[in-house]
């Protein structure tokens, strides 16, 4: 097996396409009762009724700046920056912005100031990397409580409707129960969580982007929490970090050879020393975006070492991998959901469901209106591993 430095595609990464949103993001005029109670409450942002809608407008204070940038996971268009650009109220250092949004809509966010005499860093970037890089180090919202980190650590905040899907698990209910444990392995230092309730030859649980889920999103106490409610079989978890921009791309891209590592070097390191079931059928992979290719192309492709996937927002748009996890066996069980606020991955996702029907993949599909997001991935991680370690009856 190659070593991490040399794995096929680690000198090419590759970045997604970038398409402006099919239709621009439902910014309307901010009502007046919306900044008399910004005002009055200091809270933001503040939501309203609108028929069966409701209007969002997020708030800052900030006398120095000189523009706001809201951004707004997948409501912001990246090639239409200037669309979510904040107004300011005039005459004072209040600046608003408002969206008509269903009310099960939820998304991380956060503020971009521009200072005087400074260029505005979301503009003049010569390349994707360092849009983004400016982007997802904004500011989080001082007067939102709610708040998570995002993929390269910086604090944002979440807004979240009335209808948005319960994130019932995700609050740690106390310590952990199990025992959470790191390693070195093939160059990479996977972690371990091993429930207090895993048995010898319990169910696997391999989770990408490691380091995602072992802080404040931490994926152990979800799954204490879904065993104690009696909701899902206990497995071993290995948590399998992604690392910095350029390693993730050249590992979780569609030609790294990451199924090969989790069924030739994880799995079998994990059987042992650490237990782990032999029965492919009992193991599953799952991952987000790139993860979320990966998890379906080892289900795909090795069905000798894992029979099931559970892929979130994955990364469809690669050249040819929605053909090559098409192409699992039929015996394979998953779970599937995207964003609808996705539009470059909504429309491959979509028909990847539709082919796995076609072919008598069992598998349960979800679309949650939100974006390319933590925020929602974070419960839905949930929803798939009810779905696919369900406690069995009998």
């Amino acid at each position: 097996m190659s070593s991490p430095a040399t794995l096929p595609g680690a000198g090419a990464p590759r970045t997604p396409p970038k398409v402006r949103r099919p239709e621009p993001a439902p910014r309307v005029a901010t009502p007046a009762s919306a900044l008399a109670a910004f005002r009055a409450e200091s809270r933001s942002p503040v939501v309203e009724p609108d028929g069966e809608e409701w209007i969002v407008t997020f708030f800052w204070r900030d006398a120095d700046a000189d523009e706001v940038l809201l951004f707004v996971n997948r409501l912001t268009d990246e090639r239409d920056l200037d669309r979510s650009l904040m107004e300011r109220v005039p005459g004072t250092e209040e600046w608003q912005l408002s969206y008509r949004m269903p009310g099960d809509w939820r998304a991380s966010y956060a503020m971009v100031p521009k200072r005087p005499g400074r260029p505005a860093p979301w503009r003049d970037l010569a390349e994707q990397a360092s849009l983004r890089a400016a982007l997802d180090r904004g500011l989080p919202d001082p007067l939102n409580p709610q708040r998570m980190r995002n993929r390269v650590g910086n604090p944002v905040s979440v807004v979240e409707l009335p209808d948005a899907p319960a994130q019932a698990w995700l609050a740690p209910r106390g310590p952990l129960r199990g025992e959470l444990t790191r390693h070195d392995l093939d160059g990479r230092r996977p972690w371990v969580y091993r429930p207090a309730e895993f048995t010898a030859g319990g169910p696997v649980l391999v989770a990408l982007d490691g380091e995602m889920w072992v802080g404040e999103l931490s994926l152990p106490a979800q799954i204490d929490n879904l065993i104690a409610d009696g909701l899902i079989q206990a497995p071993l978890v290995l948590l399998v970090p992604g690392g910095d921009r350029l390693r993730r791309w050249a590992e979780l891209n569609g030609s790294g050879g990451m199924p090969d590592w989790i069924a030739d070097v994880l799995l079998p390191w994990a059987v042992t020393g650490h237990d782990a079931g032999t029965d492919a059928a009992d193991r599953l992979v799952a991952g987000q975006s790139l993860g979320g290719a990966v998890a379906l192309l080892t289900a795909a492709e090795r069905p000798d070492a894992v029979g099931a996937f559970l892929a979130q927002s994955a990364s469809l748009w690669q050249e040819g991998l929605a053909d090559r996890a098409a192409a699992m066996p039929a015996t394979t069980r998953g779970y599937l959901e995207v964003g609808r606020q996705e539009w470059v991955l909504l429309g491959p996702n979509r028909e990847l469901h539709r082919r796995l029907d076609a072919s008598g993949v069992r598998h349960d599909y979800a679309e949650f209106n939100g974006g390319h997001d933590y925020a929602c991935w974070r419960g839905g991680i949930a929803d798939g591993l009810r779905a696919l370690l369900g406690v069995r009856a009998g």
